[in-house]
């Protein structure tokens, strides 16, 4: 039997379990770094399968290896295990037991969607060559695990390319290969605006924070049409401002937060110029003084157009397999490819600074978004993920 069939055949075998698992972690979803009873499991999976792993120093994340013993590239692919403070309102059997937390993203799909590639890779290693290294990270929605795990030592052994699956609301049974620019960097700044107090029967005694907030704002929202290209994906939003403590008193102090979102690190270095000499510029011209603290946030997922290209064909070249056997019909244009970048962010960007990468959208769900109390994954479609990541790792170290 061909690798690639027995892909197929290991999937449908090893797709009850899949759900099983599944089930588990979505009852018990876990918070950013706090996904230990996740972890656990995790673990015990892996020790079931005979996978080695290691604890990450960014607890509680696990790497494990499944290595092939003959020489060859080395192949990431990673999983995010983390839940959002959300009150689920599926009704499913097994939803969730944890009060204000829910899998309402996808993670528990991603979790044990890796696990399951994690199994058949074992069983077919004496079928490619090199090594594939697992990766079940932790904060993905807030804390950026990525990155800390990065910093923990995750990309010492730099790999020779890093893959990735994001579940996806739209049309079901879709597989989106982008190439370029995916998602944004999402960055913040806190602007602390600097007046001088006095009664407001005597203005000319004070300096009025809140007006030169008011003109920061202004300023701020005609830079992004004067200082960025109109081809440029950016956007820039002030959601809080505070200040001032009475109404008969001029404000001597307001805080402002602002969230920046950038395709492109050139215009996210515009951005960050202009914003901190319009404030401050505008505070001392104004008598005030305007403090400026960046936030760095998350960096831009960019797929590699080389290796983004790998998977597309190998999706194109192994369709009637991948497609195979399901109770849903495949869709007529199952395959999108180009570049369809969204400002959303995720932290799979620092796998991407570091190694050609690639991440893709699997279709699961046509009703409720992601985030949202009511999403609800179509489990039918869970298998499309384990073939599509398992036959990507699988043709890519069978290269050579």
């Amino acid at each position: 039997m061909e690798l690639m069939e027995q892909i197929c055949k290991l999937t449908d075998e090893l797709e009850p379990h899949m759900l099983e698992i599944r089930h588990q972690i979505h009852e018990r979803p876990e918070l950013a770094f706090h996904e230990f009873e996740t972890s656990a499991l995790v673990k015990r999976e892996l020790e079931r399968m005979q996978v080695p792993y290691e604890e990450s120093p960014c607890r509680p994340g696990i790497v494990a290896v499944v290595d092939s013993g003959k020489p060859g590239k080395l192949l990431m692919l990673r999983a995010d295990m983390d839940a959002l403070p959300v009150q689920e309102k599926t009704g499913l059997p097994y939803a969730s037991k944890t009060p204000g937390v829910m899998h309402a993203c996808g993670h528990d799909v991603h979790t044990s969607n890796l696990l399951t590639v994690a199994e058949i890779l074992n069983r077919t290693k004496d079928q490619w060559s090199g090594k594939v290294k697992l990766v079940f990270q932790p904060a993905e929605e807030h804390g950026g695990g990525g990155r800390e795990m990065i910093k923990a030592g995750l990309m010492e052994e730099v790999p020779d390319a890093c893959f990735a699956l994001h579940v996806e609301t739209g049309k079901k049974g879709i597989l989106a290969v982008s190439t370029g620019y995916l998602t944004a960097y999402s960055d913040g700044y806190t602007l602390t605006v600097h007046g001088k107090a006095a009664h407001s029967s005597t203005p000319e005694a004070g300096t009025d924070a809140i007006y030169i907030a008011a003109s920061i704002v202004t300023a701020l929202h005609g830079m992004m049409s004067r200082n960025l290209s109109p081809m440029e994906h950016s956007t820039l939003n002030i959601g809080l401002i505070s200040g001032g403590s009475a109404a008969n008193i001029i404000a001597d102090k307001v805080e402002m937060s602002l969230m920046m979102r950038n395709l492109s690190k050139e215009a996210r270095d515009v951005m960050c110029s202009r914003i901190e000499k319009l404030a401050q510029g505008i505070a001392e011209a104004m008598g005030g003084s305007c403090d400026c603290d960046f936030h760095p946030g998350y960096a831009a997922v960019y797929n590699d157009k080389e290796f983004s290209g790998f998977v597309a064909d190998t999706f194109r070249k192994h369709e009637k397999l991948l497609y195979g056997n399901f109770s849903w019909e495949q869709p007529k244009e199952w395959l999108k490819t180009g570049e369809t970048p969204l400002l959303g962010a995720e932290d799979f960007g620092f796998y991407s600074q570091k190694a050609p990468s690639c991440m893709i959208w699997v279709g699961v769900c046509e009703d409720a978004s992601k985030h949202s109390p009511e999403f609800c994954v179509d489990e039918s479609y869970m298998k499309l993920c384990t073939r599509a990541m398992a036959m990507v790792a699988a043709e890519y170290l069978s290269r050579g």
